[in-house]
């Protein structure tokens, strides 16, 4: 037995080999989440146009612009109706093959947060509102919706009737998209808001179509254990769902993002580590399985040397002359 414990701790105290050979995981199919200052500000044509076109040639097939949070009544506040139109007519012209899936959600009640949550699953009415609310962002235009409500707990039965109601309302012609706990082989008694069995990937990939992992924010301590955790995320995940009854495909986000905290340390969680997790653990799958991309977090927190890395490891690519700022 501790001759098991002990080979099982140097397995995981050293990382996965270096692996460059090239790869056919990316497909450009891969997305970023954006501020929502993008959908309520008013912005110059120049700025959507140099914005949309620099992330179209960096292979994004999807951007989630922040929207605005739910009330407690399951409303969005009122928000910029005209610049979302704009922005989506940039989109229509100087990338037509990208998809606009507007990031809402929001807080959940009943978990412990520094701000109070807002969204009350168990609450028909509120869900009801919810589902409204959505369908009138298809009816502007856009190309589905991305929802992010946080933490949603392993097994939520309230989380998966929403999404039964939203599949309706959005329609199959549009992306049904969601951001989704890390994944584990099983979740602790203590921790369901923090991970997701792979039962509960099969069952909320029998709904959407897209399921975006938050692959960060994992308390890791080193980066050994953080690029072997990715890679079981990305072969877990895309197992998960080949199993599920639906057609949903995983992206799995990559942290940019650089503050240090309890949950989130930048040495260890970074681009570099994420992608080199992913590839490793997709080796085994072929084509990749149900796997469609990958997922930036954040396109405001991307710097130039972190889009290098993405170019060079995941896109195949040599890195790309720097071409301005689009943050203010």
């Amino acid at each position: 037995m501790l001759l098991v414990l002990g080979g099982s701790a140097l397995y995981l105290s050293l990382p996965p080999p270096d692996d460059d050979r090239p790869h056919p995981f990316n497909q450009d199919r891969n997305a970023v989440w954006l501020e929502h200052r993008w959908l309520e500000r008013p912005h110059s044509d120049a700025e959507m146009v140099e914005l949309v076109s620099r992330l179209d040639g960096l292979g994004i097939r999807y951007i989630f612009p922040h929207l605005i949070p739910f009330d407690r009544a399951g409303v969005l506040p009122e928000h910029d109706r005209n610049q979302m139109r704009r922005f989506l007519g940039v989109v229509r012209e100087n990338a037509p093959k990208m998809k606009v899936l507007p990031w809402v959600g929001g807080l959940r009640l009943g978990t412990r947060r520094t701000r109070r949550g807002t969204l009350d699953l168990p609450d028909i009415v509120q869900r009801q509102r919810i589902v409204a609310e959505c369908r009138g962002l298809i009816d502007e235009g856009f190309h589905g919706v991305h929802v992010n409500i946080e933490p949603i707990d392993d097994g939520n039965v309230d989380f998966l009737a929403l999404l039964r109601a939203l599949r309706t309302a959005v329609g199959q012609d549009h992306v049904l998209s969601i951001s989704a706990i890390r994944p584990a082989p099983f979740s602790p008694p203590m921790a369901h808001n923090f991970l997701w069995t792979p039962g509960y990937y099969e069952r909320v990939g029998a709904i959407a179509d897209q399921i975006v992992i938050m692959a960060y924010d994992t308390a890791l301590p080193n980066p050994q254990l953080y690029r072997r955790y990715l890679a079981y995320t990305a072969a877990t995940a895309a197992r998960a769902l080949m199993r599920a009854s639906g057609d949903a495909r995983v992206l799995i986000g990559v942290p940019t993002y650089d503050a240090t905290g309890m949950m989130h340390r930048a040495e260890v969680e970074t681009t570099e580590n994420a992608l080199r997790g992913i590839v490793t653990g997709l080796r085994g799958l072929g084509a990749g399985g149900a796997f469609e991309g990958i997922a930036l977090y954040a396109e405001w927190t991307t710097d130039e040397s972190e889009w290098d890395t993405y170019n060079r490891l995941w896109r195949g690519q040599p890195a790309q002359e720097p071409t301005g700022n689009t943050r203010p």
